[in-house]
């Protein structure tokens, strides 16, 4: 495609992201573009009106280009225009859906956290004899081996489960070994478990689980966050168990949202159908029945199903943080668990919200810095402690 064809088209998808039309597909192409630039930072301290704005940010993607000037540069700047384009409606799609100006006068931010770097494959997990290992440390490789079940760490941040070819284990005779993975603030795992569902675990969270799958049912205890790619087997019903309900499936995908400082459990569906149970309230109706993209939501006062955008709900499984419109309190704590930083409030902050995307592989400065376009709020960095200010 052309360099006029690509800015035709993108041009078209940055009007759609403004008027409110662009759909999921159109925004991941916005995505994926600005991405590329994850290893650039990316910062605007320009004073002016948006034009200076754009000439600004020309240049620092001239910059990361490395372009040559020459005289005969038309096609560059095409390419320029472009980027520009790209980076004013997806780099900053929080400052476009506010539909904010930047004020006259400089805003930097005085301190930088630009040395609190984004989460990873960080987890320890327990064995039923209460043996401590740390994935985060420990080499990769078989770690462990538990009724004839190797455990294996691989390289890229997950824990298998494998029954060993040469091991007769009858389930019948074994007296249940339950392991439980954890992952701390500013850390994420996947976990493939015996029977081949995989599951990935979003930071400070724990999965309980039994070594071997007993032989009518597969159990398992979910704090936090987690999403659960369930192999199927009829025989056997997959429940995972959280503080305030149950979810039972035979083989789907799902996340369940469940961590206990937030006000909601939320569950939501990828594909298949689940049955999710309210195991606080025992009464009538405690029971839903959810299909794909559907997203249950309990409270202690409510009970509820609704249509969402599932791409929401597992965007922190893909890479990214999503802001919603969501409440300012539940974005920031998002940031907490990544960064491993606390979270204060001076002013304040009612009916306050963000909306957009954010990778998650970018540091907190960078993150900060994107906020802070909004105009909706100031942040103050002290250490591992960041202040919001109104």
């Amino acid at each position: 495609m052309s360099s006029n064809q690509d800015k035709d088209k993108l041009s078209k998808l940055a009007e759609k992201w403004r008027n409110g039309t662009i759909t999921e597909a159109e925004k991941i192409k916005f995505n994926n573009w600005y991405n590329s630039f994850d290893d650039t930072e990316f910062t605007v301290e320009e004073q002016g009106s948006r034009i200076d704005l754009e000439k600004s940010i020309n240049e620092k993607i001239k910059d990361k280009l490395r372009l040559p000037k020459r005289r005969n540069s038309i096609r560059i700047y095409s390419i320029l225009a472009v980027a520009a384009t790209l980076v004013l409606t997806s780099g900053i799609l929080i400052y476009l859906s506010f539909h904010t100006s930047l004020s006259p006068e400089k805003k930097p931010i005085t301190q930088i956290a630009s040395i609190i770097q984004p989460g990873g494959n960080k987890a320890t997990l327990t064995l039923a004899n209460g043996q401590k290992i740390s994935l985060t440390d420990t080499s990769n490789g078989e770690i462990a081996e538990q009724s004839g079940i190797a455990i294996t760490k691989t390289a890229d941040g997950q824990l298998v489960y494998t029954i060993k070819k040469s091991s007769v284990v009858s389930a019948a005779n074994q007296t249940t070994q339950f392991n439980t993975i954890e992952t701390p603030v500013g850390g994420q795992y996947q976990i493939n478990l015996p029977d081949g569902t995989k599951v990935w675990l979003n930071a400070a969270s724990s999965l309980k689980y039994p070594a071997q799958f007993a032989a009518h049912q597969r159990k398992v205890e979910l704090t936090g966050e987690g999403y659960f790619e369930v192999s199927k087997d009829k025989k056997r019903p997959f429940t995972v168990i959280t503080d305030k309900q149950q979810v039972q499936v035979l083989g789907t995908h799902f996340n369940v949202n469940a961590y206990k400082e937030e006000q909601a459990t939320k569950t939501t569906l990828l594909e298949g159908s689940v049955k999710v149970s309210n195991s606080v309230q025992q009464k009538q109706g405690n029971s839903k029945l959810l299909i794909p993209g559907e997203q249950s939501t309990l409270t202690q006062a409510s009970f509820q199903v609704e249509k969402v955008d599932i791409e929401n709900a597992v965007a922190w499984k893909n890479g990214y943080f999503t802001f919603a419109d969501e409440d300012l309190e539940v974005s920031m704590r998002k940031l907490s668990r990544w960064y491993n930083v606390d979270i204060s409030y001076q002013g304040k902050f009612d009916n306050i919200s963000f909306g957009g995307t954010i990778s998650r592989s970018k540091s907190l400065s960078e993150v900060i810095q994107i906020l802070e376009l909004t105009r909706k709020v100031k942040f103050k960095i002290e250490g591992r402690r960041i202040i919001l200010m109104s």
